[in-house]
């Protein structure tokens, strides 16, 4: 009984017992941490809102690159993502727990989330076109010795749905230019989360663009651009004073 209200599963064979707790297996050898990762277990499903951009983090190691080293990464920026990506930012709708006003300060909106702040409020439509100028701006660079590139890119938080998203929206587009110019046209979806999250294939992207050595100078300028972005929008979000002029961005020589 007592297995089946915590959801445990047991696995018998000829030779080993193990338990199974919620996606996680248990050996013999791990006995002294059942206890410990069945309350971890919890914890997490009750604050399963915490775990959705550190999953997108997790996904490509482009994502972290700046844990060792903080390349191209500002101190500010540090301190905001370590915050921001397991949602523990002051916000008034960012936790379920929060009582009170949960609405947006600055436009109403009936959650103020930390993905509403840095991706869909409104007020900063201008900052979210910057920031999403600015990752156009490094493919420019990248492919400016290649080839001219139709490029788009939004910040969401599902990468696979996005990407399929950019594919679905440009197909007519692309084939409208392959007809009026005569070449061959194809939408390629790159994919940045607004917390800095890397979308896998993007690297297949950038195996035809640039030269490896480049491609992992690419990866942390994206990644750092973006999160640098989000966090001036965050911090103008509660201060309602702007962080940085349109043109500011990170350069490297």
């Amino acid at each position: 009984m007592a297995s089946k209200r915590n959801k445990v599963k047991w696995k018998l064979t000829n030779d080993t017992a193990s338990i199974n707790h919620m996606g996680i297996e248990l050996k013999a050898k791990n006995r002294r941490n059942v206890m410990r990762t069945m309350r971890n277990n919890y914890r997490a499903k009750r604050s399963a809102d915490q775990g959705r951009a550190m999953e997108c983090a997790a996904a490509h190691p482009a994502a972290t690159n700046f844990l060792r080293n903080g390349d191209y990464t500002r101190f500010a920026d540090w301190r905001f993502i370590h915050r921001a990506r397991p949602n523990l930012v002051p916000l008034n709708g960012s936790a379920a727990w929060r009582t009170g006003d949960r609405r947006c300060r600055r436009c109403d909106y009936n959650t103020e989330s930390l993905a509403h702040v840095v991706d869909h409020c409104m007020r900063y439509s201008g900052l979210y076109l910057t920031r999403h100028n600015a990752v156009v701006e490094r493919i420019k660079t990248a492919a400016s010795t290649k080839f001219e590139i139709l490029f788009e890119n939004q910040m969401l938080a599902a990468f696979d749905s996005a990407a399929r998203e950019r594919l679905e929206r440009y197909h007519d587009l692309s084939s409208e230019l392959a007809t009026t110019y005569g070449v061959e046209a194809t939408v390629i979806p790159f994919v940045v989360g607004a917390l800095g999250g890397w979308y896998s294939k993007n690297d297949e992207f950038l195996h035809h663009l640039c030269s490896p050595k480049y491609a992992v100078m690419m990866r942390k300028l994206c990644v750092s651009e973006v999160i640098g972005f989000s966090r001036d929008i965050y911090i103008q979000h509660l201060t309602n004073i702007p962080q940085r002029s349109p043109t500011n961005r990170i350069t490297t020589t």
